[in-house]
């Protein structure tokens, strides 16, 4: 009977093959004189019975005399092992012999007793242990095969390995997600998977969770959501979830609401910018008809004039902060020092720009997320952390170029970080998209540094993934984009 689980008040069911019939009626009163415990012995005489009832699994411990006429008892024991019998099997011997003992341990038996030497005391004992030994075992396998359900039915990408990065074992998912067979990817290394490997590999190893881009075996680039850990010497846990899709329609999202700005900032300019220079046109007209008949009037025409190039000046403006043209033409530098320039206007703070010349980002792309994440956290200094000085610096560094926004405010609330703004999560969003590592941490003295180190290859733009099931673009959405960006030349007119 192959389980474990022996209830006390049920007898241990024990099977003897043993062709001496004084044996078996010593064995079976060496049993019925343990205290406590109950056995029923069952009594087979040839190797062929004592085999077929075996086959059966009907018993919690099986006792095999070595001989056994023609045949042995170790015989017999691989016989049972290979019929699937898990239950103990404990050889009995009437010589000593190491040689028998150790071919009876390498073939499975639980134990070697000696016939001469044995008693209830040890008789019990080894049956008990053995007994205890096969639990646990059965345990152990349960939890192995629970284990290995939940490995392979998991829709995750689960990877083990050494701590070289060589690929122990992988379930189907990651198969699935990779591209390979099971045996070739057990060949991989971890390493040669990652499209970043320094960074990425550094980020596994030190937070043990993130993101990560990935290659497939054809080439196709893709986004993952990973977990790692260390579980064992020398063994690693690492679980991916494949974002690819989610990354396309964040990027799609993102790209609706860039060219949205642009046409509020195109509409403000074309629109009311227009109708606002219009007015004042004629305000101006009133004022100097009013002026020459010298009416009183003419004081008030003339504040109507002041009013209305005050409207347009703020128009322009927020039409330059919702399109600036400088981005349009892939000049980042120009854009943040248009942004210090309006700043000091609008806030009355002191915004300074610190540029490295030789920064070329080559990805209009990434220049405008880098400058959104600019305006984004020198707008949070200023409302929330009540700065009068804000500095930008766009630099080189080793490990690709920094854009970093400093400020000399109170900083930000706890409450404000702890729960993650709107604004905050627009900013890792934007930094993720271009492959970049957002940080925002105290400033030495006061205020806040927000960083976001954007890696070499990210300048040259985002690891955009060849995902064959993202949505092409369709001929009417290209004649659109056209249009959109034609009028977007409209705005170099704006003084």
């Amino acid at each position: 009977m192959d389980t474990d689980i022996f209830l006390p008040n049920e007898p241990i069911k024990v099977l003897l093959v043993d062709d001496d019939e004084n044996a078996q009626l010593l064995t079976t009163r060496l049993l019925s004189k343990v205290q406590g415990k109950k056995f029923k012995v069952d009594c087979e005489s040839s190797y062929e019975e004592g085999l077929e009832v075996i086959r059966r699994k009907q018993h919690d411990v099986y006792l095999l005399d070595y001989r056994l006429g023609a045949r042995t008892g170790l015989e017999l024991l691989k016989e049972a092992v290979s019929a699937g019998v898990k239950a103990p099997l404990i050889l009995l011997t009437a010589a000593t012999d190491p040689k028998v003992d150790l071919e009876a341990t390498r073939f499975g038996a639980t134990d070697f007793l000696l016939k001469d030497r044995l008693d209830s005391v040890t008789l019990e004992r080894s049956i008990r242990y053995a007994l205890q030994h096969f639990a646990t075992l059965r345990a152990l396998e349960k939890s192995h095969e629970r284990f290995r359900l939940l490995f392979e039915r998991s829709m995750d990408a689960i990877l083990i390995s050494d701590d070289s990065g060589n690929f122990l074992e992988v379930n189907s998912a990651a198969c699935e997600l990779l591209g390979y067979k099971k045996e070739e990817l057990l060949a991989k290394n971890l390493k040669s998977l990652i499209a970043v490997p320094s960074g990425n590999i550094a980020k596994m190893e030190n937070q043990g969770y993130g993101e990560l881009t990935f290659e497939t075996k054809d080439g196709e680039r893709r986004f993952a959501e990973f977990s790692a850990c260390r579980f064992a010497h020398n063994l690693n846990l690492c679980i991916l979830r494949d974002i690819t899709e989610r990354r396309n329609l964040e990027r799609e999202i993102q790209e609706i609401s860039e060219r949205e700005q642009r046409r509020l900032g195109q509409d403000l300019h074309d629109g009311l910018g227009q109708t606002l220079t219009g007015i004042g046109f004629l305000t101006k007209v009133l004022q100097q008809k009013l002026a020459t008949k010298e009416l009183e009037e003419a004081n008030d025409a003339s504040n109507l004039v002041k009013l209305m190039s005050e409207a347009l000046l703020q128009t322009r403006e927020l039409a330059r902060g919702l399109c600036p043209v400088v981005l349009e033409m892939n000049d980042l530098h120009a854009a943040l020092q248009q942004l210090s320039v309006n700043l000091e206007k609008i806030f009355g703070v002191s915004a300074t720009v610190e540029f490295d010349s030789g920064i070329k980002i080559k990805d209009n792309n990434v220049a405008i997320h880098l400058y959104r994440i600019a305006q984004e956290a020198t707008t949070n200094a200023i409302k929330h952390g009540k700065a009068a000085k804000v500095n930008i610096s766009l630099l080189k560094s080793s490990g690709g170029t920094t854009l970093k926004i400093s400020d000399n405010g109170c900083g930000l609330p706890e409450a404000k970080l702890k729960n993650k703004g709107m604004g905050l999560r627009v900013m890792a969003h934007r930094a993720r998209m271009i492959g970049a590592n957002l940080s925002i941490d105290p400033n030495k003295g006061c205020g806040t540094v927000v960083t976001c180190v954007l890696n070499k290859s990210g300048a040259h733009g985002p690891a955009a993934p060849t995902d064959k099931s993202a949505k092409r673009e369709t001929p009417a959405a290209t004649a659109k984009a056209r249009k959109t960006e034609s009028r977007s030349s409209k705005l170099e007119s704006i003084p």
